[in-house]
């Protein structure tokens, strides 16, 4: 009976392994500055085909939608993990380098906005329509992700492309559309995309939009896209 329990015990974790290949990037939300116009967001992990701890950290526009010129960092640090430890050495790593940038645009770790969306499961399928309120400012988001994917007889993604159809409606009650990303941008061999999380900068005036992208090995990275509301 033990031997069978056992068996039944590999065979679900050799099933889950396959489901969850591939390396999952740590989202994590750096902070904005104080008037909401700059956003800094990064993500961390350890790749062990590589052996290696790799971040990214990007400084984002909010108003503009864009990055930051000259401040998008990346470092990848060679080294085995122990059972228990983080890569999380990495993200440290790499923020010593951003530190004049970051102090530039006046990014503050404490003030992350306000969440109003977040996806809680890694396993559940992608929602692409999503339609939730902001009860602090009594507003109403609507949101469709759309994606447009090539695949290759084999099923592997060529490349895809997205974008965001939002409508806004304030509190009193005007509702305004938005079409926010890049449509005609193609990334290659990224399959799927999931809108994680929605949140607004400290001054409620743009939306934060965190978007993951998965690709043909199942990695997971992360992007971000921002649209001004008011």
């Amino acid at each position: 009976m033990k031997k069978k329990l056992l068996t039944l015990s590999v065979l679900i974790l050799l099933i889950l392994t396959g489901l969850y290949a591939g390396d999952k990037a740590e989202f994590i939300n750096m902070g904005f500055s104080p008037d909401g116009k700059y956003f800094l967001f990064g993500q961390y992990g350890f790749a062990a085909e590589k052996s290696q701890s790799y971040a990214d950290l990007f400084l984002v526009d909010v108003r503009n939608n864009k990055f930051v010129p000259a401040a998008v960092f990346s470092g990848e640090y060679k080294g085995t993990l122990e059972p228990g430890q983080s890569p999380d050495g990495a993200l440290f790593s790499l923020l010593e380098t951003a530190i004049p940038a970051r102090k530039k645009y006046n990014i503050d770790y404490l003030k992350k906005g306000r969440p109003l969306y977040i996806r809680i499961s890694d396993t559940e399928e992608s929602i692409d329509v999503l339609d939730f309120r902001d009860f602090e400012t009594g507003s109403r988001f609507s949101m469709e992700l759309i994606q447009d994917l090539k695949r290759n007889d084999d099923g592997l993604a060529l490349e895809s492309s997205f974008y965001i159809e939002m409508t806004f409606t304030g509190s009193g009650g005007v509702t305004v559309p938005f079409v926010i990303g890049h449509p005609d941008f193609k990334r290659k061999g990224i399959g799927e995309y999931r809108i994680e999380r929605v949140l607004t900068d400290p001054t409620n005036q743009s939306v934060i939009i965190i978007i993951s992208k998965i690709d043909n090995e199942l990695n997971v990275r992360y992007m971000v896209e921002t649209v001004r509301i008011r």
